[in-house]
């Protein structure tokens, strides 16, 4: 397979493995991968706190699926050109559009709620499954992108994008901070 074409699968799974891992959520993990691993041009911290509200279905409402709202604002983000053009708007739009299209004809719904079937998105099976749809929207995504812009392959983060992150370093790097805090007050 060809590096460039590659680059959309490698994406996928950076997505997954920033989810599968919990150092971050859907939406967050979908913007991330997109803007940083392709050049977006926002910090990673801006990244993360535009995506913030989005998981479990906007703010756990259960409504639109966190991961194609992170894939949404990255097609903005990538597409858009000038957001003063309404040609640049139009981009965005029709390739959001098809994202959403696609994701519904994929899934069978484009709600959190519908897809977690009333299940918890935090362990098992459903996580896996909500792992899954924020690789495949984040590989849509990309393939969207780099079709209308495929000098950012060229230019792809790919030390990013192959990094792994795994569930207990994770976790141990959000608790080390209160034990170290713990062990130097006493």
């Amino acid at each position: 397979m060809a590096e460039a074409e590659e680059l959309p699968n490698i994406i996928r799974q950076r997505a997954f493995n920033l989810m599968s891992s919990g150092r971050m959520m859907c939406s967050e993990a979908v913007l991330s991968v997109l803007n940083q691993g392709l050049g977006g041009g926002l910090p990673p911290d801006l990244a993360m706190k535009v995506a913030a509200g989005f998981p479990e279905g906007i703010g756990g409402s259960g409504c639109t699926c966190g991961a194609l709202t992170g894939g949404v604002i990255s097609l903005g983000v990538f597409l858009s050109g000038s957001a003063s053009k309404p040609a640049g708007r139009r981009n965005a739009m029709t390739a959001s559009g098809r994202l959403h299209h696609d994701f519904k004809r994929r899934f069978g719904s484009t709600c959190c709620r519908v897809l977690l079937k009333n299940g918890s998105p935090g362990s098992g099976p459903r996580f896996e499954a909500c792992c899954d749809r924020g690789g495949w929207t984040a590989e849509q995504a990309a393939r969207m992108i780099l079709a209308e812009r495929p000098d950012l392959a060229a230019q792809a983060d790919r030390s990013f994008l192959r990094r792994k992150d795994f569930r207990l370093t994770v976790r141990l790097k959000k608790i080390l901070p209160a034990i170290l805090a713990l062990i130097t007050h006493k």
